[in-house]
């Protein structure tokens, strides 16, 4: 069987534009390129802090100033890789701007390297641009990419961690580059060193009839310099993290599990009526298609509990009904309407159960392409650590579990019988999404605005140690200082003040209460409780 089937090549007429720009292909790049364009549009707003992004801006004001890397004891992510590039790419003015926009390249690469890899795998040229665009169609990954999180950076070592092993395991090529993003990878996320046996795995696998003394080289390179180099790394530049190590012993499987089908099944969403239309692979059920889909049943009971204790099966923080990032208290009034969020839900679910329940006698090992396999390793290789994640899991954990697999579905895609519907639905759902974004980030634009106003006005009223401002507000202008003054961080930034004098809230618009009022699609007010 030939995974997936060769497409039949087309006659064109001379004087045709080549594939690439043949207009349902355009219709797509467009549609990446407009979510780039809102990602600068957007970074452009006001100089704020956003979610974390206030650690990591900090780290690069640090070694703009001369006072050499360090990272904040309260960040669970090294990200040095992304405060040196941040403060060479914002000229030594680490302006939360500047450092916003950091990231529009590094989305862009990630974007190319994703049409590369589904090319390779087989995929044509509309699927492969689908490929590219679907990390920029999906308000998720395009809410955290407006920021200057470690997320994003991350995600595209990721994928460029991918194209360069396939590059490496099936040509010889760019080994070297390879072990240099497995390097950095843990530098700048520390789950990155979990690259390695996937890597590794991938090599031994595909490379071992054409082994050479560069590949075994490579190989010990590979398995000494990343955690070396990010062991000494975390010892100079953490001086008292808040945080202790994963504990292995303790893992909780539905804890990660459960959340796993929503969250891919949102990544894969426009590939769904290409999923549908897909031929079935012939032959019978065996124990890996059958272990799959016991996996994804798992998953599927999973997102009913969730739904039943939260109310929604997406698991936050950043892709809410509310909106992006929503975490002060009180009652915001929700930009995005419940029928419109539930639907995004039933498709993501629908998606992840027509990818791994219909159509899982694909993803049997002697199925796959080499390169796909590949991918899948990778996927697997960031997603096994959150097995032993003992708080939180944000759906932002799960993007780099999505990017690699992306491209293998992309390339399953391209197999579909019914084309036009399967691509009219891609450029549906990739348009919704931008349409999403844009509704959810003018949002959260102006009410990060209005909180920040509200507390300045709170700090007229009290000292800034005894109002509740919220995560950002309360890291900006308290804990911060106190670290610079004291050396010690105490996590206000998340707890605030044992006993509060002001508290911030949302509040409808009509809210007579005082504070600060917001435009947005759904407007509303962040008000002063005492």
């Amino acid at each position: 069987m030939v995974w997936p089937e060769a497409r039949a090549a087309v006659a064109r007429r001379a004087g045709r534009f080549p594939s690439l720009l043949e207009w349902p292909v355009a219709v797509i790049w467009a549609m990446a390129a407009t979510g780039l364009l809102l990602l600068v549009i957007f970074d452009l707003s006001p100089p704020l802090a956003f979610n974390d992004d206030w650690m990591y801006a900090w780290s690069a004001g640090q070694l703009v100033a001369g006072h050499g890397l360090h990272v904040f004891p309260e960040s669970t992510a090294l990200a040095l890789v992304q405060v040196v590039w941040g403060a060479a790419f914002s000229l030594g003015h680490p302006d939360p701007r500047l450092l916003r926009l950091s990231m529009v390249p590094v989305v862009a690469v990630t974007a190319w390297c994703s049409y590369l890899l589904a090319r390779r795998l087989g995929a044509d040229q509309f699927w492969a641009a689908v490929a590219a665009a679907t990390l920029l169609g999906m308000p998720l990954f395009l809410a955290n990419a407006t920021s200057f999180m470690s997320d994003t950076l991350y995600v595209g070592l990721v994928v460029v961690l991918a194209w360069s092993c396939l590059l490496w395991f099936r040509q010889g090529r760019w080994r070297w580059l390879c072990v240099s993003l497995l390097v950095l990878a843990p530098l700048q996320r520390q789950i990155g060193l979990a690259l390695i046996p996937a890597v590794m795995l991938g090599l031994l696998l595909f490379r071992w009839k054409t082994w050479t003394r560069a590949d075994t080289a490579a190989a010990v390179a590979m398995w000494t310099l990343p955690a070396a180099i990010a062991y000494a790394a975390a010892r100079l530049a953490v001086s008292h993290p808040l945080y202790s190590s994963l504990d292995v012993a303790a893992l909780d499987v539905g804890h990660a599990i459960f959340p796993l089908v929503p969250m891919l099944g949102l990544g894969v969403i426009p590939y769904a009526a290409a999923l549908a239309f897909r031929p079935h692979s012939p032959g019978r059920d065996n124990w890996w298609s059958l272990a799959v889909a016991t996996l994804a049943v798992v998953g599927a009971i999973g997102c009913l509990v969730d739904l039943a204790r939260f109310g929604m099966i997406f698991p936050g923080n950043v892709f809410s009904p509310l909106g992006f990032t929503a975490i002060l208290g009180g009652s915001k009034p929700p930009i995005f309407p419940r029928p419109v969020f539930q639907a995004v839900e039933i498709a993501a679910v629908i998606s992840f159960v027509m990818l791994l329940v219909v159509r899982r006698r694909w993803w049997s090992p002697r199925l796959l392409p080499p390169d796909g396999l590949v991918l899948i390793l990778i996927g697997a290789a960031q997603f096994l650590p959150l097995l032993a994640v003992q708080w939180f899991i944000y759906d932002r954990y799960f993007l780099p579990v999505i990017a690699p697999l992306v491209p293998l579905v992309a390339a399953v895609a391209s197999g579909a019988a019914r084309q036009p519907v399967a691509r009219a639905w891609a450029a549906a759902a990739l348009a919704g999404g931008l349409i999403l974004y844009v509704a959810g980030e003018q949002d959260y634009l102006a009410w990060q605005g209005a909180r920040d106003r509200a507390a300045h006005i709170a700090y007229q009223l009290a000292p800034s140690d005894q109002v509740q401002a919220g995560f950002e507000a309360n890291a900006i202008y308290v804990e911060l200082p106190n670290y610079e003054r004291t050396g010690r961080a105490d996590l206000f930034a998340i707890l605030g003040p044992e006993h509060p004098r002001i508290t911030l809230r949302f509040a409808p618009a009509s809210d007579p209460a005082p504070g600060v009022s917001y435009a947005s699609l759904n407007p509303g007010r962040i008000v002063l409780a005492q």
